[in-house]
């Protein structure tokens, strides 16, 4: 066996192993693609119905007003019992 043989024999099995490691590594980096594009996607939908901070400052605007409203009445119907 000489150097020529072993190297035409070695050859093939080398290029056929990279090629398999290149494949692998192609399928690897398909799934991550999908992945991340999935979180992407995700992402987008969180901060779509992600409530700001004015929103919310805003809302909480508009339940103490509803609070003090319903306070105010239920001192006015306090009133009225107490002057019957």
């Amino acid at each position: 066996m000489d150097f020529e043989f072993g190297f035409k024999t070695l050859w093939p099995i080398a290029v056929a192993a990279f090629w398999f490691w290149v494949n692998n590594l192609s399928g690897r980096l398909k799934e991550t693609d999908k992945r991340m594009d999935d979180l992407t996607e995700k992402l987008h939908d969180v901060k779509i119905g992600y409530q700001t901070k004015a929103d919310a400052v805003a809302d909480r605007k508009t339940m103490v007003a509803s609070l003090h409203r319903i306070e105010e009445k239920i001192d006015k119907l306090a009133e009225r019992k107490a002057d019957k």
